[in-house]
């Protein structure tokens, strides 16, 4: 049966491509879940304006994805970690920290497209690198620094 791609489908295609597929693969799954519509000659027809649309949308999303690395690469985010009395490093600095740094310098990105390992728990600079798209990522310095517990 052939389908359209609607939305990506990992190991099958990407919008707007045409599949052909098992009758109830599509009707069970791809349907209903609105990952595809039925590859009627009509759908294949209007699929070409859609596609002109898509690439418009796609390449803008990519062009701001561009502009916010640029922008990324020139700043440094600086913050601090807590120290205790007895030289120990309370708390850490999470991907949900570093979203909110960002925003406080005008970068609304979300904290699910900050790549990090693992929570920041020493101080020093590091290189965060931020998902910005299909085949897109940039790179910010954060600057962490220790502070102590006053007497």
């Amino acid at each position: 049966m052939k389908v359209i791609l609607i939305k990506e489908v990992p190991k099958f295609g990407k919008p707007y491509d045409i599949i052909d597929v098992k009758r109830g693969f599509a009707r069970n799954y791809l349907i209903p879940k609105k990952l595809a519509i039925i590859g009627t000659q009509a759908n294949i027809d209007g699929l070409a304006k859609s596609q002109k649309r898509f690439s418009k949308a796609a390449e803008k999303k990519h062009q701001k994805g561009m502009d916010l690395s640029e922008r990324l690469a020139t700043i440094s985010v600086k913050t601090t970690i807590k120290l205790g009395l007895d030289g120990k490093i309370h708390g850490s600095i999470t991907s949900h920290v570093i979203s909110d740094l960002l925003k406080a310098e005008g970068i609304d990105l979300d904290k699910k497209f900050i790549l990090l390992d693992e929570p920041i728990k020493h101080p020093g600079i590091y290189d965060i690198f931020v998902h910005l798209g299909e085949n897109l990522k940039g790179s910010f310095k954060l600057v962490v620094l220790e502070e102590g517990v006053p007497s």
